[in-house]
């Protein structure tokens, strides 16, 4: 489970991951892939479409987590994950031979807010951003992890 604001990093660590062997068949939960790839279907910005799209990505991929779950697939959670709450859940709901991991990503709100501002239709309103940063919580083992770790963004 990827732990982080957007921005942190969180996307390119997935594309680093899947180059490798052990991860290459992995299955990758993100609403924000499923939104992409709707919005260049449609010739329009993630940021144009989100509204109208978030419902479905979040169906997407609520039923692609249920079926890479049910066959014992390696899944990689690519959300932001800001919470204790939040990963609490989506960790109660994995079989327990599930090996669980964290990996979070730590950014200073300023290089946050200034990467924000070269995501071209993806852009997230500064008020947001600052919300999220001061909400997250770093994850640790009680949580119910087996690892967490720290990456560099």
């Amino acid at each position: 489970m990827l732990c982080g604001l957007p921005t942190s990093g969180k996307s390119t660590y997935v594309e680093k991951l899947k180059s490798m062997k052990y991860w290459e068949n992995a299955v990758v939960l993100s609403t924000d892939n499923y939104i992409e790839k709707i919005a260049q279907e449609h010739n329009t910005t993630y940021n144009e479409i989100f509204e109208d799209c978030i419902a479905e990505a979040t169906r997407q991929l609520e039923l692609t987590f249920i079926e890479a779950k049910d066959k014992g697939k390696d899944i990689i959670w690519d959300q932001t994950n800001l919470s204790i709450k939040t990963r609490r859940k989506k960790l109660s709901k994995l079989p327990s031979q599930y090996r669980r991991s964290a990996a979070y990503f730590e950014i200073s709100l300023e290089e946050a807010l200034e990467r924000n501002k070269h995501r071209e239709g993806k852009f997230i309103p500064e008020s947001i951003l600052k919300r999220m940063h001061y909400q997250f919580e770093i994850p640790t083992i009680n949580e119910g992890f087996d690892h967490v770790e720290k990456v560099k963004s």
